[in-house]
């Protein structure tokens, strides 16, 4: 995390917009430029840091777990493949996005293109028959995601149809006027066999550690190597579900274990299920 570079912002009619720097100061009370001084510089190197962030996951985290990092320039035949790993006849690749409102429009056009273009390249690359690519969300759950990465899927799906490729198993289902929506298709052309699929937060991890518990294994980590100072449970917070992060952190009777460090385990995991619960019923957080 310390090679990021955090970038200092500026106040130069590109990266502030006045209109929304005029209601801030009048929402919370903002009368002095040194206010705003603060406000806008946590603001933007928390926005700037997001894409580095990113990056140092993709360095770190999948090559730990024992995949292949794959770096080749943009617009060639592996630039939309971030890790890989080869399984018995089948080659796994992932797409690291690093969270769940990152892939816009383009980017899923872009990114089905290359799967339906490329697949068998791939294939005959890594030396096998099988192809499974994944498009993974490095936080966040299936809820909360803007449903681009599943569009992903569609839209490689359709592509590879109409290449005349046989597909096996569809990422819809027909159903009256609303078809039901799966996270993955599969389909084969001679002798080969592709799938792919969308993967969020806790379930890409624990396809990358083969472990259920893996999210939480990179919680921790991060949680461990901070320098961290607990706080009371109670109190008043701005940000939502805050001090129910804290509370349910009090909760946790972990050995050897700071109060500190749970405060921010349970902050990290969070961003991986869709409710804080003393078991992982519905989506709730396994501790």
């Amino acid at each position: 995390m310390r090679q990021i570079n955090a970038r200092s912002p500026a106040i130069d009619g590109k990266s502030t917009n006045p209109f929304v720097l005029a209601a801030y100061a009048e929402l919370f009370d903002v009368q002095q430029l040194k206010q705003v001084d603060d406000i806008v510089a946590a603001a933007k190197v928390f926005s700037s840091i997001e894409t580095a962030a990113g990056r140092v996951v993709e360095d770190v985290i999948p090559p730990f777990y024992g995949w292949q990092q794959v770096d080749s320039p943009g617009h060639t035949v592996l630039s939309e493949i971030d890790s890989a790993r080869v399984v018995g006849d089948t080659v796994e690749l992932v797409a690291l996005k690093s969270g769940p409102m990152c892939i816009n429009d383009s980017m899923v056009s872009q990114i089905a293109n290359a799967v339906s273009n490329n697949w068998v390249d791939w294939s005959n690359h890594w030396g096998v028959d099988k192809v499974r690519y994944i498009v993974g969300m490095n936080y966040s759950t299936a809820k909360n995601s803007n449903k681009k990465d599943w569009h992903i899927v569609r839209l490689a799906e359709e592509r590879v149809a109409g290449q005349g490729v046989n597909v096996s198993s569809s990422c819809t289902t027909p159903d009256g006027k609303r078809p039901i929506a799966s996270s993955f298709f599969q389909a084969d052309q001679g002798g080969k066999e592709l799938r792919v699929e969308t993967l969020q937060g806790r379930d890409l991890w624990a396809h990358i550690g083969d472990s259920d518990d893996a999210f939480l294994q990179v919680c921790w980590a991060m949680a461990k190597c901070l320098d961290a100072v607990a706080v009371p449970p109670g109190g008043n917070y701005s940000t939502g579900e805050m001090r129910e992060i804290v509370d349910f952190a009090s909760r946790l009777n972990v050995a050897d274990v700071s109060d500190a460090e749970k405060q921010w385990l349970v902050l990290f995991a969070r961003h991986f299920v869709d409710k804080l619960e003393a078991n992982n019923a519905a989506g709730g957080l396994l501790l």
